[in-house]
């Protein structure tokens, strides 16, 4: 089932992989920009994992 984790997870990495043959950024704007998105992934991700203990794989 995708949840709304996954597709922000399909946008934001669509926008990461598409971003960079896009010509309306300057090559200082696309190093701006994935190293920002990369952060609020990360952050996103680590809010997931730690804060709310909410993966799709649980151990056991």
């Amino acid at each position: 089932m995708m949840t709304t984790f996954h597709w922000i997870h399909i946008i934001v990495g669509a926008w990461l992989a598409f971003a960079n043959f896009m010509p309306f950024l300057s090559s200082g704007l696309l190093l701006l920009n994935n190293a920002v998105i990369g952060i609020i992934v990360a952050l996103y991700n680590a809010y997931f994992l730690f804060a709310k203990n909410n993966t799709d794989v649980k151990s056991k």
